[in-house]
C-alpha cells in the first residue's frame, strides 16, 4: 500500500476574473454590518431572485449557478446591442421575437383571459415604439465590442486588493500549499478601458471586457425613469420593412430594426443546491430562505431539505467539511459522482477531485448510499482518470449511538467524522517499470 500523493490543482489556461473573496461574509469586525441575503423555495428549488444578491453570492465563493447559464449567471437577451437615443438596447431576430410572443400568448391564456383580451394585449406589445431622438445624437453600432468607453486617466494603475488576495492565506486557505496563481490574460482589451465593477483597469482586474462595457453602457439613464418596461430592437425582414413609412426617423437611423416592448422578458436567477443553501443558512448565517412568503428557521430548512433529498444529512456533512478546508464543492453528476472539488473556484482551476459520498459506522460497516460493484468502481475510476481528476471516497462516519431521531436536527453534523480515501488505478506495466528502475 503506497502513500497517496497530493497533486497540484490544474490551472486554467486563460483567467478573466479576479478573486473577490472565499465567502460572501465580512472577514473583519471593522467593516460594515453583515448583509443578509434572501432566497425562495420555488418548485422545490432554492432560487435567489435579487440581482445584487445573485452577483455577490456567485462572485464571493461561487455558490449556485444561473438558471439559463452553465455556471456564471450571465444570460442576456442578445449579444448584439445598438443605441437609440441614450438607450442601449439588445437586438434580436424576428424569429426570436415571434417565439417570445408565443410564450406571452400562452402566459395570457393560462391566466384565463378571453381571446379578445389576449389579442388586444399582443397588439399593444407588437406596436413599434419611437423615442425622442431629435434632441440627442443617436449612436448606432454593432456589438458592444465596437463601442468605446470613457476612461479616467487619473486612476492609479496599481493592482487592487482583489488581485492581491489571490495568494493571501487569509482569503485562500490552500495558498500555503500552492502559492502559485494562474496567470491572467495580459492586456485583455485596450489597457485604457476602465472596469466599472472593480474601479480598476481591465488589464489589472481580470474582468471580461465585453461584460464591463455592457454594464457601463446599460447603466445610461433612460429618458423616462418611471418606465420599467424592457425594450428590444427587432430585426425586420424586407417584407416587413416594405410596410414602414419614410418619415419613421428611428427606422432610418437604426437600419431595418424596430423598437418594441419585449413581450416575454426572462430574468436570470441564481439556483442554489440544498447543500449550498444550508451552508449559507447554518454555517455562515447570511441567507434567509422564504417559502410561501414566510421565512424559515434553520430547523425548518433542515427538515424540508431532508424530506426533499434522501441522505441530505450526509451529503451536507461532506459539503461542509470540504468548504471548511478551502475547497469549492460543486455538483459532479456529469462525471457520475456527488461532488467536484475546485481550488478557489471554477474560473481559476480545473476540478482536482471527483468525490463519492458514502455513509459508514466506526467499523466501516452499514448500508452504503449507492451500490458499488468492481465493474462500476473500475468504470468510475476510468472516467475520472480520463478527465484528469482523482477519485475520492468520502466516508461520513456516524457514532455507534446515533439514532434516526438525532438526524432530525442539524446538530448531528457536529458528531460526524469524515474520512477520505483516494482510489487510484493500478497499471501493471507502470509497476514493472518502477521496479526495474529501483
Amino acid at each position: 500500500m503506497t502513500e497517496a500523493v497530493f497533486q497540484a490543482p490544474k490551472r486554467r489556461a486563460k483567467v478573466y476574473e479576479s478573486f473577490e473573496a472565499p465567502l460572501p461574509v465580512l472577514l473583519s469586525s471593522q467593516d460594515e454590518d453583515r448583509n443578509i441575503y434572501s432566497a425562495e423555495i420555488i418548485s422545490h428549488q432554492v432560487i435567489v431572485t435579487d440581482p445584487a444578491h445573485t452577483l455577490i453570492l456567485y462572485e464571493r465563493g461561487y455558490f449556485g449557478k444561473g438558471v439559463f447559464s452553465r455556471s456564471r449567471p450571465e444570460h442576456v437577451v442578445s449579444q448584439q446591442w445598438k443605441y437609440i437615443g441614450d438607450r442601449c438596447l439588445p437586438v434580436i431576430s424576428s424569429s426570436e421575437y415571434q417565439k417570445r410572443l408565443s410564450w406571452a400568448r400562452a402566459a395570457f391564456a393560462m391566466q384565463g383571459l378571453e381571446d379578445e383580451s389576449v389579442h388586444h394585449a399582443l397588439q399593444i406589445l407588437t406596436k413599434p415604439v419611437e423615442f425622442d431622438v431629435q434632441s440627442q445624437a443617436t449612436r448606432v453600432g454593432g456589438s458592444l465590442d465596437d463601442v468605446s468607453c470613457e476612461t479616467d486617466l487619473n486612476v492609479d494603475q496599481t493592482d487592487t486588493a482583489g488581485s492581491r488576495r489571490q495568494g493571501n492565506p487569509v482569503y485562500d486557505p490552500l495558498a500555503e500549499d500552492y502559492p502559485e496563481e494562474p496567470e491572467r490574460l495580459d492586456q485583455l482589451s485596450e489597457p485604457s478601458v476602465k472596469c466599472g465593477r472593480h474601479d480598476d483597469w481591465i488589464a489589472h482586474c481580470g474582468c471580461r471586457a465585453d461584460e464591463t462595457r455592457r454594464s457601463s453602457e446599460t447603466t445610461v439613464p433612460d429618458t423616462d425613469p418611471t418606465d420599467t418596461r424592457e425594450y428590444v430592437l427587432v430585426e425586420v425582414s424586407e417584407e416587413e420593412d416594405g410596410n414602414s413609412t419614410e418619415d419613421n426617423v428611428s427606422m432610418e437611423q437604426l437600419g431595418k430594426c424596430e423598437c418594441r416592448i419585449n413581450p416575454f422578458p426572462m430574468m436570470e436567477y441564481l439556483q442554489l443546491s440544498y447543500e449550498e443553501a444550508f451552508f449559507l443558512v447554518y454555517a455562515l448565517g447570511c441567507l434567509s430562505i422564504y417559502y410561501s412568503g414566510e421565512a424559515l428557521s434553520v430547523a425548518q430548512v433542515w427538515t424540508m431539505f431532508r424530506s426533499l433529498q434522501p441522505n441530505f444529512s450526509f451529503s451536507y456533512a461532506a459539503y461542509h467539511y470540504f468548504r471548511s478546508k478551502g475547497w469549492v464543492p460543486k455538483y459532479g453528476i456529469k462525471y457520475g459522482t456527488d461532488l467536484m472539488l475546485y481550488r478557489k473556484g471554477p474560473p481559476f482551476y480545473h476540478a482536482s477531485y471527483s468525490v463519492v459520498v458514502e455513509r459508514s459506522d466506526v467499523c466501516f460497516r452499514g448500508a452504503l448510499l449507492r451500490s458499488f460493484s468492481w465493474r462500476t468502481l473500475a468504470a468510475l475510476s476510468r472516467i475520472t482518470g480520463n478527465v484528469s481528476k482523482e477519485l475520492m471516497l468520502c466516508y461520513v462516519i456516524t457514532p455507534s449511538d446515533m439514532t434516526e431521531d438525532m438526524l432530525s436536527s442539524p446538530e448531528c453534523v457536529k458528531r460526524f467524522t469524515i474520512q477520505e480515501v483516494l482510489v487510484s488505478r493500478w497499471v501493471s506495466s507502470r509497476e514493472r517499470t518502477e521496479q526495474e528502475d529501483v
